[in-house]
């Protein structure tokens, strides 16, 4: 894969822009072996994904349906992304960076106040799923807690800053 020589970051072989930065790659015609710059940013500088938490919606009827085996939603929360898979037979998988998040909601009923379960929100800037639902979820503010502080470590590990709109 060659790699950009504005910024060191790879991209694929017959890009015309940088993914990254947005340099033109029309002058990188050099072999696609060759190496990032010295001194060139780490893709990602949060180190290897790992996973802080994964849960399945928790309401009665989802626990019935897990029961029977039917429950196939799952909700993980890693280092680097968030994800939301479903599905039976065909799978879906739903997928945001931690560095795309812009903030979080939590939403709990009476009912779901008793059953300890809550909708946790979150939105991003991805344009894909700007919002991402983990419903019915057991302990939804103690999971926000969680997602809160893995999007600020990485968002510190990329030496991204929050910056007001002026």
């Amino acid at each position: 894969m060659p790699y950009c020589t504005t910024c060191g970051a790879e991209y694929k072989q017959g890009a015309k822009f940088c993914g990254e930065c947005g340099a033109s790659t029309a002058g990188d015609s050099a072999a696609p072996a060759q190496r990032p710059p010295v001194g060139a940013a780490p893709r990602s500088g949060s180190g290897p994904e790992a996973e802080l938490w994964q849960g399945k919606p928790a309401g009665i009827s989802d626990r019935l349906k897990g029961i029977v085996g039917l429950n196939t939603t799952k909700y993980i929360i890693t280092s680097q992304r968030i994800m939301v898979k479903t599905g039976l037979i065909g799978k879906n998988i739903e997928e945001i960076e931690l560095l795309r998040v812009n903030d979080f909601s939590v939403a709990q009923s009476i009912p779901q106040r008793i059953l300890g379960i809550g909708t946790l929100t979150v939105f991003s800037d991805d344009a894909s799923s700007p919002q991402l639902l983990f419903r019915k979820i057991r302990k939804a503010q103690s999971v926000k807690d969680i997602l809160r502080q893995a999007v600020r470590d990485e968002k510190t590990a990329n030496n991204i800053s929050y910056r007001e709109q002026i």
